[in-house]
């Protein structure tokens, strides 16, 4: 038999061993409880309806997916969508999208905006539409996020350009597809190719716009949908030369705006005027508006609207 110092220190020793393993077992508890909470989102649909809980994973899911490809300056596609989100919940598309958009709206100050149909823009497809007797497209299927944050909070003072690549290239950017797509907007929506070129020369952006070429610059403005480049060739057996034509893309249609353009030329040219907004509406083709919307400020040209806005949701 061990002393009764020794056995005292022995029984100590088990008493602090048994102390650790409840309070080792306590921590596990609270862990899992944790990852319990964080798994359900806010606590609360731990006990729910097990049907809500996973629709509410695949809004989550369809959040960050969003929120992804806005990053990216790619279109938010239903297609998309349904492969790398929903699944085998393609028939939820619906349901889902509309708790996304709660999501967005709630807790990121966001929404997603269905991009408007690509237009007929050459001769040869507007004929082959009336041709065709198919119906007409109500919605594009693709998406952008934009910004649903009161009009006070869409300064260029609150919302700063991205830090990718950096603030500063990010900033050229914006400024230069805004100039570009309010150029052709006051060109009546088309603007050739050599009359854009002589625009760029003017302004020294020919050849380049900070660090990168001119063509990079307007390829990656292409491939983003802030501009359409269309090229006309004559028929087959006639000579004659291609013509080159620009047109404002559907990221550029949601995300600048005709009260982006608007804002630009007024930032531009100083305080409004009458004869300026006279010659700025008819350029626009604006004469029909009600004279009180020539008052209302821009919505935010270039990354001040940029994941904003929109349409509530697709079928």
């Amino acid at each position: 038999m061990p002393p009764p110092q020794s056995w005292r220190r022995l029984q100590a020793e088990d008493e602090n061993s048994d102390e650790d393993a409840r309070s080792r077992q306590h921590q596990n508890r609270d862990d899992s409880d944790d990852e319990a909470e964080y798994e359900s989102g806010d606590g609360m649909d731990v006990d729910g309806n097990p049907a809500q809980q996973a629709d509410n994973q695949l809004a989550k899911k369809l959040v960050r997916y969003a929120i992804s490809c806005e990053y990216s300056r790619t279109a938010i596609r239903r297609d998309g969508i349904k492969e790398r989100v929903l699944g085998n919940h393609g028939r939820s598309f619906k349901r889902i999208f509309t708790l996304a958009q709660k999501q967005l709206r709630d807790v990121w100050g966001m929404e997603m905006r269905e991009l408007p149909v690509r237009e007929k823009m050459s001769l040869q497809e507007k004929r082959q539409a009336m041709k065709s007797n198919s119906q007409l497209k109500t919605g594009s299927g693709s998406y952008i996020l934009a910004s649903t944050l009161p009009e006070p909070y869409r300064s260029a003072a609150i919302l700063k350009p991205s830090k990718t690549p950096s603030a500063e290239e990010e900033a050229t950017y914006v400024a230069f597809y805004t100039m570009v797509v309010s150029l052709i907007w006051l060109n009546a929506g088309e603007l050739s190719d050599q009359k854009l070129k002589r625009y760029l020369m003017r302004l020294n952006a020919d050849q380049n716009v900070s660090n990168e070429k001119t063509e990079v610059t307007l390829k990656k403005m292409e491939r983003h949908g802030y501009v359409v480049r269309k090229v006309e060739r004559p028929p087959i057996g006639q000579d004659g030369e291609h013509t080159m034509t620009w047109h404002v893309g559907p990221r550029a249609k949601e995300e600048v705006g005709l009260d982006g353009v608007m804002g630009m030329v007024r930032e531009v040219y100083g305080e409004r005027n009458p004869d300026l907004e006279k010659k700025l509406r008819s350029s626009l083709g604006l004469r029909g508006r009600a004279a009180a919307g020539a008052g209302e400020d821009a919505g935010g040209a270039g990354e001040s609207s940029r994941m904003g806005g929109g349409d509530e949701e697709g079928d």
